[in-house]
């Protein structure tokens, strides 16, 4: 076979074996020649698939297809059948076959382009194409072009050209430089350059500067790759534009043909991912050549690939113009087209990726917004607007909680566009809050009208009876949660985690009780309604049945236990059911068919400092909780809330309260109904409350009284959809959860900071002891956190995650293996300090070895973070860290008398070489200790100081 022989060869083994049934219609017969030689037994090997001819008889061929099956099973199989198009073929035997396999199909001049490239110059070919060769032809011809360039820089090019013009863009100091060094070379060079890319002595006169002698050109090595690399970098802008390109120099390189436009993607992939900073550089160069074609460019010329850092520039603008607009499908088209891997800039660029994802998360909840602009128009009643929100207006909520999620993680002042996304950011709130405003009116005005108490299947207080109760009658072990603050759509995102093979999953909404607080909605969980009347102990402090009052954990697990199963109840907070082993785990449950689970995270009394990552955070650990229960032997699940809430920000309006009687954030408890505009009142008698007297008023809309904590982010105690919609999640397993055979182990290696960020590169693999031959019995990936030892206060922010893994609601998800992820992450708490991190499975479902880190990470100290209660943990010996007595010696010393001099140093070390050694390595030694240490100038030398100490 000739050189374009063998290209075809190739090119139709690899769809065969991509493809399974190849159907090749050669209309012209050009290829029959070429057929017949595959088939041919001698040359069995170069074709490495069976190939079945048609040949004037379809006998022939249904006979041959005898020995290769069917031909309809996939099979690799290529059959070739001359003289045929795609309509022709429809009146012959072999229609059923057609349908079923994939047409090949290749014109010759396309071919005889592609592969005389780099061999060739385009105008060579193009004269050669024009005499319509033959396929033999055309093999000889190419075949004698090669021979005649077998020899001398000819030779070195066509074998390793592509990488050496890599290298070449890349440094001064490559091959090609050594290797040019004669006018006679620099002619091959440019013919070379000419056949492989189309680069051409028009372009080298439009882009290189003028000489003396008053004509542009290249004279030398250097003034060729600068011309190349312009080249590159514009044919592929300009076949990455929609419309045609302004620029006098650019107009003739959209006719540049297809192979020459591919070789140039080709090539700059190279230098993009090998060379990302020559890239970069060459890119800027090439930008000030472009000046007035891209002052023109609009974020609608462009495809998906930004070649120049303007083009990325210029599409975030526009985005984010769209957003401000309101023009939310424009936006999100265009980031969609700069999500993954696709943009070089994106790739470096972090801040330029979160202010994508922050414009994708815009788009998404404005578009949800429109989408939802009036959900209860239309509803006759509580019940109506009940059932809307639960089936589609709470994802507007959804798309706010998380836009606003996003905006905490990844918004700060080093972000580009970072003004214009802080205006998009305002103006969705005031959207959103109009929206919720006008949802809470209206609810409000249908509670007014047919009574605040919806109907008994709707009611918080007939909850257990109706739920949680029947199933205690199974005999089988049932886990009641009791989560503080669990929003209707906290819930949707916590059933689809829950929804896999063996679990039956069950999402209904109900109201709370009014007013939406926690020692109303907790203590009404349990079973204390006497038919339809709730008898109230104090100031809706609890409430009475039979001989006690219910009004905290232990009194509602004792009423519990009491109506369902004649003993007490197990009552875990959920931080003990995560962090309790499983043998732990197992014997508490084994004497309990009951367990009462009490998520108390988001309290009431912490409500002024809670921000939006806590709910995430909370969601982790209840399905970690959920699937530990599981795994000890618990069949049913009911997960509810005693309220939902209302995010409060700069958008909320604040409503004072004249007679100063207000008792909540959203709420008055008084004696009379009042008739203030935009207020609503309802007597306490009408809830069915007993033992209690007076009205409760409530602002229609979402405003606060003026009593309500300025600072706070989440307010409830109100009547509105979000506060009083809460979620009755029911869990069933059918069949038993099987436990994991296989045992992982994470491993993480510390990284250098970047921009004030911490980066750690993590993998999971097997334990060593596993076998992981069975593949059914292991995960294929495994999800990951990131926690503080020993710290509770301090919370750990996920910012980026690159590599083999992805970032799924604040966890890392690695695939099982080699592979390394890269996550970058900050770490806040209400103080500056140094601690030490651990990852670790975020579930605890499967068996995953955890890792600590042995450095120390500074904590960025946030007025935002309250600080938590004391936590007794043992002490960490990070000195022990230190393998070095000597080394280690001396920065106790640093820790105990905060200073060391450069002679004390060298004294404690031993020699001034030592001492040398130990300023080689002192960047190293400090990732290891719990306070940081700076270096001064001193008259003995240096002078090492602890931070804060002088």
């Amino acid at each position: 076979m000739g050189p374009v022989s063998q290209q075809l060869a190739a090119e139709v083994a690899a769809e065969v074996r991509r493809q399974g049934l190849v159907i090749w219609l050669d209309k012209d017969g050009a290829y029959t020649s070429f057929v017949d030689a595959l088939a041919d037994d001698s040359l069995a090997t170069a074709a490495d698939h069976p190939v079945v001819r048609f040949r004037k008889s379809f006998l022939e061929v249904l006979l041959a297809l005898e020995h290769h099956g069917s031909g309809l099973d996939k099979q690799p199989l290529l059959i070739h059948l001359p003289g045929f198009n795609e309509e022709t073929i429809r009146q012959t035997p072999l229609l059923e076959m057609y349908t079923r396999g994939v047409r090949y199909r290749k014109a010759l001049d396309t071919l005889i382009r592609d592969a005389a490239m780099g061999r060739v110059t385009p105008p060579e070919v193009e004269r050669f194409v024009a005499g319509h060769p033959t396929l033999q032809e055309a093999d000889l011809w190419l075949q004698g072009a090669a021979q005649r360039d077998a020899a001398g820089l000819e030779g070195l090019l066509a074998a390793s050209g592509g990488a050496l013009l890599v290298q070449g863009l890349a440094s001064k100091d490559s091959p090609l430089h050594v290797s040019v060094t004669s006018a006679e070379d620099m002619a091959i060079f440019k013919t070379y350059l000419h056949k492989l890319t189309g680069l051409d002595e028009q372009w080298m006169r439009a882009f290189l500067p003028r000489r003396r002698s008053g004509a542009g050109g290249a004279d030398s090595v250097d003034d060729l790759l600068a011309a190349l690399g312009a080249w590159l970098l514009c044919v592929e802008y300009v076949h990455d534009l929609r419309r045609p390109p302004r620029h006098p120099s650019l107009q003739r390189l959209k006719g540049l043909a297809k192979p020459l436009v591919n070789t140039t993607r080709e090539l700059l992939d190279q230098l993009r991912s090998q060379h990302g900073d020559a890239y970069a550089k060459k890119a800027h160069e090439v930008e000030a050549f472009l000046a007035a074609e891209l002052e023109q460019m609009t974020a609608d010329d462009f495809g998906p690939v930004d070649t120049f850092r303007k083009e990325g520039d210029r599409v975030l603008s526009s985005a984010i113009a769209a957003l401000q607009a309101g023009d939310w499908t424009t936006a999100q088209r265009l980031a969609d087209a700069r999500q993954g891997e696709r943009s070089f800039w994106l790739q470096r660029e972090r801040q330029r990726r979160w202010a994508w994802r922050l414009v994708a998360e815009a788009a998404s909840f404005g578009r949800t917004l429109s989408e939802h602009a009036a959900p209860f128009e239309g509803a006759g009643s509580i019940e109506d607007a009940v059932e809307i929100y639960a089936s589609s207006a709470y994802l507007v909520d959804l798309a706010h909680r998380r836009f606003e999620q996003q905006r905490l993680t990844l918004c700060e002042s080093r972000m580009p566009e970072y003004g214009p996304l802080q205006e998009v950011a305002t103006s969705l709130r005031h959207l959103h809050r109009t929206w919720a405003d006008e949802l809470a009116v209206t609810f409000t005005r249908l509670c007014v009208d047919q009574g605040f108490l919806p109907t008994r299947s709707l009611r918080q207080r007939t909850l257990y009876e109706e739920v949680v109760h029947p199933l205690t009658l199974s005999g089988d072990k049932v886990a009641f949660f009791m989560i503080n603050a669990f929003r209707y759509e906290l819930a949707t995102e916590l059933a689809t985690e829950l929804e896999t093979t063996g679990n039956v999953v069950t999402l209904k909404p109900r109201l709370a009780e009014l007013p939406t607080i926690t020692s109303v909605g907790m203590n009404v969980l349990a079973p204390v309604a006497k038919g339809d009347k709730l008898v109230v102990a104090g100031t809706l402090g609890g409430f009475k049945t039979g001989e006690f009052t219910v009004s905290d954990p232990k009194t509602r697990a004792l009423a519990i236990a009491a109506r369902s199963v004649g003993k007490p109840a197990l009552l875990m907070k959920l931080s003990e059911v995560c962090e309790a082993t499983a043998v732990t785990l197992t014997n508490k449950l084994s004497h309990h068919q009951l367990v009462v689970v009490h998520a108390k995270e988001i309290d009431d009394g912490g409500d002024a400092s809670i921000d939006l990552h806590t709910f995430e955070s909370l969601l982790r650990r209840i399905r970690a909780a959920a699937h530990r229960l599981q795994s000890t032997g618990v069949k049913h699940f009911v997960f509810t809330a005693n309220h939902g809430f209302l995010v409060q920000d700069e958008t909320t309006a604040t409503r004072r309260d004249n007679n100063k009687t207000a008792t909540g954030h959203r709420h008055i408890l008084g004696d009379g109904p009042r008739q203030n505009k935009g207020m609503a009142a309802v007597s306490l008698l009408s809830l069915g409350y007993e033992g209690i007297e007076g009205y409760l008023l409530f602002c229609e809309d979402t405003a606060v009284f003026s009593t309500a904590t300025p600072s706070a982010d989440i307010v409830h105690g109100g009547n509105s959809p979000q506060e009083r919609i809460i979620p009755v999640l029911t869990v069933t397993r059918q069949h038993a959860t099987g436990a994991s055979i296989a045992e992982y182990l994470i491993e993480a290696t510390p990284d250098s900071d970047v921009a004030n960020l911490h980066r750690v590169r993590i993998r999971v693999g097997f334990a060593k002891h596993t076998t992981t031959g069975l593949g059914f019995a292991t995960a294929q990936s495994i999800d990951v956190g990131l926690v503080a030892v020993g710290a509770p206060h301090v919370r750990v922010v996920i910012k980026d995650v690159s590599g083999a893994g992805s970032l799924h609601t604040g966890r890392v998800r690695l695939p099982i293996g080699k592979e390394w992820t890269e996550v970058v992450f900050a770490i806040e708490g209400p103080r500056d300090e140094r601690i030490k991190i651990k990852v670790l499975h975020a579930d605890n479902i499967d068996h995953v070895q955890p890792v600590t880190l042995d450095s120390w990470f500074s904590v960025r100290g946030c007025a935002s973070v309250t600080p938590a209660a004391p936590v007794e943990t043992a002490p960490i010996a990070w000195a022990d860290a230190i393998e070095d007595e000597a080394v280690r010696r001396v920065f106790v010393h640093i820790e105990e008398h905060g200073a060391i001099t450069e002679p004390a140093v060298t004294n404690f070390l031993g020699s001034p070489r030592a001492f040398r050694r130990f300023s080689l390595s002192f960047d190293d030694y400090v990732t290891k200790l719990p306070f940081a240490v700076s270096i001064e100038p001193s008259d003995d030398g240096k002078r090492y100081v602890k931070e804060g100490e002088k």
